[in-house]
């Protein structure tokens, strides 16, 4: 409790006036007026309410409504639009002619800049003064806790509109001549590619790469199809080339460390299933050793794994940017966040009860994340009771049957839907005790097929892989005597 603030009465003071620079106001209106051709450069960072000045916010929209119309924005033009002759107690148009002398450069983009750094400090202060008011005044029944969240999702609302460097946007000109020097550079090998391998082959191939920057995936599969399996694999190849952040919100810290030790452990016909080695029961001197090796090639990976009972899209947020911040220390980038699973996302209450929308709002808010963090985010989701409906001849799910919303299919940019035919060969065994599903099932035992529903990298397809989802691992291939 050593954190807490002690409580000390100082003198009542007048409260400072909120952020804001006035001078830099100026000088941004008089750069546009000098140079209106800047305007689509700041119009990415400013918009009217981003001024302080009531006028300036004025004098501002002017600008933009006459260089849209093609007119010069001088002061004599914009004075006879605006709702107030006066401006800080001078004839408009003289303000704004001294504005234009007064001016020490015609350069806009760095005003802009300025202006918008005060406009998000302000709304910083109304959310902490909001914070304030509710933790002295909010019911009993509002839960700390509560609060809290709801900060950390303003402020998240609040990060997700700053204008981030790599989202700027490009005439056909500058964009035309960044993408030929990109694919020069990445022919030449000059620069590396952004995308982050998944540690299968098929499936970079067909995804161009692997998981890549800026987009949304999601791997999805009735239960026991092997979700925590795969993402275990994946996560842990993806992490021997760039950072990686897991949020296991499903499973305990000690069953996904164990996971990952049991698929480096593993060895042909002598696999170590995670729940011995979770146990640590019974275990022999070599399976020991075997444990130790695996753990210390874990440790060279890039790996982070957060495990909490549930989140919120704005703690995973603030968790990616913490992460992001910890890597460039060492001079590195953090490539793939996962996330198992959907349902263990907490929303905000604006959709309370409907959950349709409550996926539509995870969804799109992780769909911007990746987009504004330049990493790919990898979603676990269950599909629905549809795939295994009575009369339906093939099992094997389609993106048609995403539980609960289609905005899931819509907002991601990779769809990969697991099935084992093993599973339901089992439950065939069992109610029928047949030969010939029993020679079947030693047959496809450790097939695994991932199907790409949606590839905007390449095109959809079935990938065959082995798996063993005692061992919590997939591979390309069925791993054979080491």
């Amino acid at each position: 409790m050593g954190d807490l603030v002690p409580f000390r009465p100082e003198p009542a003071a007048q409260a400072p006036e909120p952020p804001h620079n006035v001078e830099a106001e100026q000088a941004l209106l008089a750069a546009l007026m000098l140079r209106p051709d800047q305007l689509p450069e700041v119009a990415q960072w400013v918009r009217p309410e981003h001024f302080y000045f009531a006028d300036h916010q004025d004098v501002f929209a002017c600008i933009e409504a006459l260089v849209a119309a093609n007119v010069e924005p001088t002061g004599v033009n914009i004075k006879g639009y605006l709702r107030e002759p006066t401006i800080a107690g001078e004839p408009a148009h003289v303000y704004l002619a001294r504005i234009m002398q007064e001016a020490t450069g015609w350069s806009a983009a760095g005003h802009a800049r300025v202006v918008r750094d005060m406009a998000t400090r302000r709304a910083m202060l109304a959310v902490g003064e909001s914070l304030v008011e509710r933790a002295r005044f909010d019911p009993a029944d509002t839960a700390a806790q509560a609060m809290i969240e709801d900060t950390e999702q303003k402020l998240l609302d609040l990060r997700a509109i700053v204008p981030q460097a790599h989202l700027a946007g490009q005439s056909a000109h500058e964009g035309m001549a960044w993408m030929r020097e990109r694919i020069t550079s990445l022919r030449g090998g000059l620069i590396a590619s952004t995308a982050v391998s998944t540690g299968i082959a098929d499936l970079d191939r067909v995804t161009n790469g692997g998981f890549q920057r800026g987009q949304l995936w999601l791997l999805a599969g009735r239960p026991g199809m092997g979700k925590t399996v795969a993402m275990t694999t994946l996560s842990r190849n993806a992490a021997r080339h760039a950072g990686v952040l897991v949020f296991q919100l499903e499973v305990t810290r000690d069953q996904q460390w164990s996971r990952y030790l049991a698929d480096l452990a593993y060895l042909h016909n002598r696999p170590l299933p995670f729940g011995r080695i979770m146990a640590a029961v019974g275990l022999e001197d070599d399976e020991v050793w075997r444990i130790d090796n695996a753990a210390r090639r874990i440790e060279q990976l890039h790996l982070r794994l957060e495990c909490e009972p549930s989140a919120t899209v704005a703690q995973i947020a603030f968790a990616v940017k913490d992460e992001k911040r910890r890597l460039a220390k060492q001079g590195l980038s953090l490539g793939v966040v996962f996330i198992d699973y959907l349902k263990f996302v907490r929303v905000s209450d604006r959709y309370k009860g409907n959950r349709v929308l409550e996926i539509g709002e995870i969804s799109g808010s992780l769909k911007q994340l990746a987009k504004a963090e330049d990493i790919c985010i990898v979603l676990l989701a269950q599909l629905n009771r549809q795939v295994e409906a009575e009369g339906r001849a093939d099992r094997r799910p389609t993106v048609a049957d995403l539980r609960d919303s289609g905005e899931l299919e819509q907002d991601a940019d990779t769809v990969l839907l697991l099935y084992r035919e093993s599973v339901y060969l089992e439950r065939k065994l069992k109610a029928s005790n047949d030969a010939e599903t029993a020679a079947r099932l030693i047959d496809r035992q450790h097939a695994l097929e991932l199907i790409l529903g949606k590839n905007r990298s390449g095109k959809t397809c079935t990938l065959d892989l082995w798996c063993d989802v005692a061992a919590s691992a997939i591979d390309q291939h069925p791993r054979g005597p080491q």
